[in-house]
Order: C-alpha cells, then sequence, then structure tokens
C-alpha cells in the first residue's frame, strides 16, 4: 500500500505550492504509554478510515554477522502470529533503519487493528508451520527485485555485512534459508520491541482521547527490552572501496557518505542536497540507459553512523566506471550554488513537511484518478510516522532550520561531506560472474 503514491507526494513537497498553505491537515496530538511506547495520533474529523502503524527498531542495516535480511524473515513471522496474513487489512515492510507493521481499517474494526498490534508487539511465539511458509515467501520477494532491477534494499542489508562484518560473500537468501526457529525467536525476543525505539501512529477518524484510554489499556502493559543492535564484527582499518559477491542475480553498485546526525547545523542542507541528487539521478538520461533503480537517501543509519547513500542495480554487461562517473559529475553539479536554484522551492516546501502532515483533499486532487482515499490516508499517515520516527524532538527544530536554507548552504555541505576522500564503495557481483 505504502509507497503507490509516494512519487506525487514528493514531487508535490520538492516544487513547493502555495496552496498547501491553506489545507487543513490531520490533526496531531502525541502521547506517552506507561511503557514508554510512544504514540502519534493524526485525527481526521468525519474520516471512516483507521490506519495503525507500528514503527519497530530492527532493519536491514543493523541485522548481526551473518544475518543478512533477518529482520526481514522476522518482519514476516510477526504478521503471521495473529494467523494467516490478511492483505487487505495487514502488511509490512522492512526498511534499512526500521521495520513497520500495518493495520488498515475503518471506525468499525479499529479496535480489532489495534489489539492485532499488540499481539504483534508482544513476541507471541512463531511456529514451524508459519516459517515453512513465509520463507519462500520472504524469498520471493528477492526474485521478484532481480527481475525490475529493483534491489537497492538487498544492497543495504548487504552493505552491512560487508562495510559492519567484514563479509565478502554475502548470503541474502542463505543466511535466511539456514535460520532455525529458535534462533530468529530469539534475535526478536532482543532486538524489536526495544525501550524509546517504538513509535505507533493512528492516522484517521479515531479522536484522541477516545485513543488515547484505549492504547494504554490495550499496549501498556508490554514490557520493552533494553535499546541493543547485535555489536558490528568488522576488522579495523577496511579499506574504504570494497568488492563483494551475492546469492543475487544483479550487479549492485553502492557509494556512501558518512554525515552528521539530525541535531547538527549542517543537516538540513545534506537533507535537501540528497532529495535533489535523488531527481537528478532519477531523471538523469544517461543512467537510465545503464541501471535499473537509481537512489539515493539518508536513511542508511546505523548505531555508529549516520550516511547519505547512493544505491544503482546495474543493467547487464553495463561498465560500474561510466556509473561512478555519472553520479560523480551530479554530485559535482551541486557543489556550484547557481545550479541549486530549486532550493528556494525546496525548502520552504521541506520546511512545510517537517511542520504538519498534507491534506488529504490537496492530495487527492493531485494524484492519478481512481486512487481511493484510503490509500492517500495511509500514506500520509507513513510518510508522517517516518517522520516522527526518525527524528522525534527535533522534528520542530529542522522545520525552522529548512526554511533558511539557501543554494550557497546546499553546495557548501557538498563540497565538505560529499567528498573523494569520504566516499565508501562497495559493488556487489552475483556469484555466478566471479
Amino acid at each position: 500500500m505504502i509507497n503507490k503514491i509516494k512519487h506525487v507526494i514528493v514531487v508535490l513537497l520538492v516544487l513547493g505550492n502555495s496552496s498547501l498553505a491553506l489545507a487543513a491537515p490531520p490533526k496531531i496530538t502525541r502521547f506517552e504509554l506507561s511503557n514508554g511506547i510512544r504514540v502519534v495520533n493524526l485525527y481526521v474529523e468525519d474520516s471512516t478510515d483507521v490506519v495503525i502503524l507500528s514503527y519497530l527498531p530492527l532493519g536491514l542495516a543493523t541485522d548481526g554477522k551473518a544475518k543478512a535480511q533477518w529482520s526481514h524473515l522476522i518482519e514476516h513471522l510477526t504478521i503471521r502470529t495473529t494467523g494467516p496474513i490478511d492483505f487487505k487489512t495487514s502488511s509490512a515492510e522492512t526498511m534499512a533503519d526500521n521495520m513497520r507493521l500495518e493495520f488498515i481499517g475503518n471506525t468499525d474494526n479499529w479496535m480489532q487493528g489495534l489489539e492485532r498490534h499488540t499481539k504483534w508487539l508482544s513476541g507471541l511465539p512463531f511456529s514451524e508451520k508459519s516459517l515453512a511458509e513465509e520463507l519462500p515467501r520472504a524469498l520471493s520477494e528477492i526474485k521478484f527485485t532481480e527481475a525490475n532491477l529493483a534491489t537497492y534494499k538487498w544492497a543495504l542489508a548487504a552493505w552491512n555485512q560487508v562495510f559492519r562484518h567484514g563479509e565478502t560473500d554475502i548470503s541474502m537468501r542463505g543466511d535466511v534459508q539456514s535460520a532455525k526457529l529458535s534462533e530468529l525467536q530469539e534475535y526478536s525476543d532482543l532486538h524489536l520491541v526495544q525501550a524509546d525505539r517504538v513509535l505507533l501512529c493512528v492516522i484517521g477518524g479515531v479522536d484522541p482521547k477516545t485513543l488515547k484510554g484505549t492504547m494504554e489499556k490495550q499496549l501498556g502493559s508490554i514490557k520493552l527490552t533494553a535499546k541493543t543492535f547485535p555489536n558490528p564484527t568488522a576488522p579495523p582499518n577496511m579499506a574504504k572501496d570494497q568488492n563483494a559477491t551475492w546469492d543475487v542475480n544483479v550487479t549492485h553498485y553502492l557509494e556512501t557518505y558518512a554525515i552528521p546526525r539530525p541535531e547538527n547545523e549542517d543537516y538540513p542542507a545534506l537533507y535537501i542536497a540528497n532529495e535533489l541528487l535523488g531527481l537528478g539521478l532519477m531523471q538523469d538520461i544517461q543512467l537510465k540507459e545503464l541501471t535499473g533503480f537509481v537512489l539515493c537517501g539518508v536513511d542508511l543509519v546505523t548505531p555508529e553512523q549516520t550516511y547519505l547513500q547512493i544505491s544503482a542495480s546495474l543493467k547487464p554487461d553495463t561498465d560500474v566506471e561510466k556509473v561512478k562517473q555519472r553520479i560523480r559529475q551530479l554530485i559535482n553539479r551541486l557543489k556550484r550554488p547557481e545550479n541549486n536554484v530549486q532550493v528556494v522551492m525546496a525548502a520552504p516546501a521541506f520546511s512545510m513537511q517537517f511542520s504538519s502532515p498534507m491534506d488529504i483533499e490537496m492530495v487527492m486532487q493531485r494524484i492519478p484518478a481512481g486512487t481511493s482515499t484510503t490509500m492517500v490516508l495511509g500514506n500520509i499517515g507513513v510518510r508522517w510516522g517516518m517522520l516522527e520516527y526518525r527524528y522525534g524532538n527535533t522534528l520542530p527544530q529542522l522545520a525552522n532550520a529548512f526554511a533558511n536554507v539557501s543554494p550557497a548552504d546546499v553546495a557548501n555541505v557538498v563540497k565538505r561531506y560529499l567528498t573523494e576522500d569520504t566516499r565508501m564503495t562497495l559493488v556487489l557481483t552475483p556469484r555466478a560472474l566471479k
């Protein structure tokens, strides 16, 4: 459900639209349950839709050594603890830095959805039957992304194994195929529901007063584990340019740059630089001839460091050096303020994005015909919930800072952070082509 209209929302934010300031976004209410679970409620008056989202700390960039995409398999197993998956009402996604569990419902059945989230977060036991059924489904996602050159999420999981654990041959399929049920259960119990790292976002027609009491009753007794991630095991002084093989039949290129965390004064300009670079990568004709999906983001977050990452799946027989060269050229363009004229529109747009969720009716006017209000509402909830999860109390600070970012600020941070000295690269090659 989640990424169906994401591109439309991103374009609206980057290009800006003065009418958005006149729209009426969902009303935000934040509260914390007695056990520390954070909740953000986006109340939409008169809406009959309700979408409930849990954000949890397990992610592809923090899995343990030789446990590539264990978090993804645990996502499948967690959803299955409440029975066979009804894809009309339940969904989930594992990202680099978090896992999201979803319930899509309405004002008649939202309490059933809340009960489902309660069970997902309560650590119900996995079963051998669920593992036997969900493992092939998890693996089928790799097969689908291979066929569509959309292997960016697996590349982030492989990056973790290379740079955080020193691996040179990554078993994206093999690591989960060899995992035992007891090991997966223990891993989930340790890392899925951590203190200070659980957020629920509820968007739709449930008012804050009703929601708060019900959520405390349902979720307030869940015990959160200590904040912990699998420790990195990479040898010291690893070379910053790495080659590795993996059991995915696509050649993939990644480059990463260490950047400061959101509290740093340079972060807003880097965030906007990342968004402008992403648009440039997506629209570049030369890269389209060489690659499948080319993406960038600031979502590669580990306990040790935050990174800006650029990720490209390569078409067969593509020379990776040509891809590297073109990416360098697009980065170098941002080092000149006169090339960053979009910042004038993007800066206030991102300030608005970090200030409040987008208005549902406003988005509905700008999306393809036939898109349901439920899908729009869910996407707005996912986007805002992600911001709340990643940035928390720094959201107001970032919203104010974005408004003041200039083309020169973007050029300045690109010159200082996206340099040859700080660049780390990874080329992933299928084992069959080794």
